[in-house]
């Protein structure tokens, strides 16, 4: 029975071969099939659902590696199903091959008064986290997403901005949703592991705009604590429609609207 499904995956990877790499867009240079979303977030029982997209050596490598940080610390602050689970049986493995990263989790262990979406403040454990890194895995997995659903791979032509979402940032980020799309998507990825939605812009494809939260929505709280987040937004679109926007700011050619 393992010999057919061998055969099957391997048939499978050919597929993704030599086609278009779905987060540096170069086009034929594409090796194997990468998850958007790591296996290793994902309970084996909803691993199928995980999207696959074509990805070159490099991309799928620097991927990789955000992701082996990624997944040995943010089961910690997992709030779906799946949680307690993949904390215990993996976590622990994972740590074990990264001695560094275990020492460096258990120095900087520290409790935190963090602000619950009721309104409650409850003093926590807290782990030091390199945002910046969950944030350009944030950023891949869109350009994954984008890539699955939409056929759209972003190029060095395109920026893709990330950023981690305070209250005030949901709600901007709502308003955007309600707008005029092209398309849209909206999706639950292993029970809350990844959730997101998403809207294509009407008249570029590659704009977009993006609401991500992992693991149940996992709690980062500023070194201060005085802001706190559990969601993520992306916004993609050409470098040059960014550029020009920037430049009319410098000029003051843009004002603040109070009211």
């Amino acid at each position: 029975m393992r010999r057919p499904r061998i055969a099957d995956n391997e048939a499978m990877s050919k597929q993704f071969k030599g086609k278009t790499c779905a987060y540096c867009a170069v086009a034929g240079a594409s090796d194997t099939a990468d998850h958007v979303l790591s296996r290793q977030l994902v309970a084996v029982e909803h691993r199928g659902t995980i999207p696959k997209v074509p990805a070159c050596a490099a991309c799928n490598g620097k991927k990789a590696a955000l992701e082996a940080y990624v997944n040995a610390i943010l089961p910690f602050g997992g709030r779906h199903s799946d949680a307690l689970g993949n904390l215990t049986a993996n976590v622990p493995k994972r740590l074990e091959r990264n001695r560094k990263l275990h020492r460096a989790l258990a120095a900087g262990q520290t409790r935190v008064w963090s602000r619950e979406a009721s309104g409650l403040l409850v003093n926590a454990t807290a782990l030091p986290l390199d945002g910046e890194r969950v944030e350009q895995l944030v950023g891949l997995i869109v350009r994954g997403l984008m890539c699955h659903h939409w056929g759209v791979a972003l190029g060095s032509d395109i920026q893709v901005d990330t950023l981690s979402l305070t209250k005030r940032g949901e709600a901007f980020f709502d308003q955007y949703a309600k707008l005029n799309a092209k398309q849209r998507i909206a999706n639950d990825i292993g029970e809350g592991a990844l959730v997101y939605g998403g809207a294509q812009g009407v008249d570029n494809d590659a704009i977009s705009f993006w609401k991500l939260s992992l693991y149940g929505g996992v709690r980062m709280v500023s070194g201060d604590a005085k802001h706190s987040t559990s969601s993520f937004g992306v916004m993609t679109g050409p470098k040059a429609i960014a550029e020009r926007a920037e430049a009319k700011l410098a000029n003051g050619k843009y004002i603040i609207r109070l009211t």
